[in-house]
């Protein structure tokens, strides 16, 4: 299985107010743009749930918000609409994008798709070549964790692997914290790292049972082929619950200046409402 952001992280839309769901579109879109501005049009692909709740997250707890202008997109350019703009929790989530997707697409090329990895990591190159400029801590941390990871995909199917790609998460969540504005930032500086931790595990789990089917048939790595498929699913299930009480508990120790409301959605319904999703083998809805 791929070490990447899978889009897991996503808020339960029926159960948020317009007003607020439009603030989630919002900043998804910002971050689109951000990616754009800094890296161009193509690495706007990178953009993910996953990374828009990290700027969801690092907004919430900014002494000042993000801008807010109206203006079209590529997909809908004659449509305007809400765009959060201009803000360093945007960029920096636009640069966690890259980092991630140009990390994960070296490691593939050296590894279980080395087409598709070096095809991708051809793309993002430049991209990836900027970023590492400007934030090459975290990224030579990112390089050192995802070879731990891929050391680990080469011997037996071990779950323990989700542990990693959690720690790789909590090393974006803590550069993260570390760039906030906020009275309370040693706080933050301790609790988010913890936060991404979490998630990051439940990500790996999540995807590793969502491809098992796929990873056995093509005889792939997967942490969960050490178990029959109803051992898989109680193993995983149980993990995922953890995690998702961790999150939640995390979550609720931190001052939150605006959008509590969105992020108490994602962490408490959005999380069980994809896990419940992923398990009964469900596709899921897009928002």
């Amino acid at each position: 299985m791929e070490s990447f952001m899978f889009g897991y992280v996503r808020p339960e839309k029926e159960l948020l107010l317009m007003r607020d769901f439009n603030r989630y579109r919002s900043i998804y879109c910002g971050l689109c743009k951000t990616i754009k501005e800094r890296y161009g049009n193509l690495p706007r692909l990178t953009v993910t749930y996953d990374m828009t709740f990290l700027a969801t997250l690092l907004l919430s707890l900014s002494r000042e918000d993000s801008e807010i202008v109206r203006e079209g997109c590529l997909l809908n350019p004659m449509t305007k609409k809400a765009i959060s703009k201009n803000h360093p929790a945007l960029d920096f989530a636009a640069d966690g994008s890259i980092i991630l997707a140009y990390y994960s697409a070296l490691d593939n090329a050296q590894d279980e798709k080395p087409v598709k990895g070096r095809f991708q990591s051809l793309l993002l190159k430049r991209s990836g070549e900027k970023v590492r400029r400007l934030h090459p801590e975290l990224s030579v941390k990112i390089e050192v964790i995802l070879q731990e990871l891929s050391e680990i995909e080469k011997g037996d199917y071990d779950p323990a692997a989700a542990d990693i790609f959690g720690r790789l998460l909590a090393e974006v969540f803590a550069e993260g914290a570390r760039l906030l504005d906020h009275p309370d930032r040693e706080l933050l500086i301790r609790v988010l790292p913890d936060v991404g931790f979490a998630l990051g595990k439940w990500i790996y789990l999540l995807d590793a049972f969502d491809d098992r089917e796929d990873d056995l048939h093509n005889k792939q790595w997967n942490p969960l082929l050490k178990f029959s498929e109803p051992d898989s699913r109680n193993f995983v299930e149980e993990i995922l619950r953890e995690c998702e009480e961790e999150v939640d508990r995390l979550l609720a120790l931190l001052p939150y200046q605006r959008d509590g409301v969105i992020i108490g959605n994602i962490a408490t319904i959005g999380l069980p409402g994809t896990r419940e999703r992923v398990l009964a083998g469900n596709e899921l809805p897009r928002i």
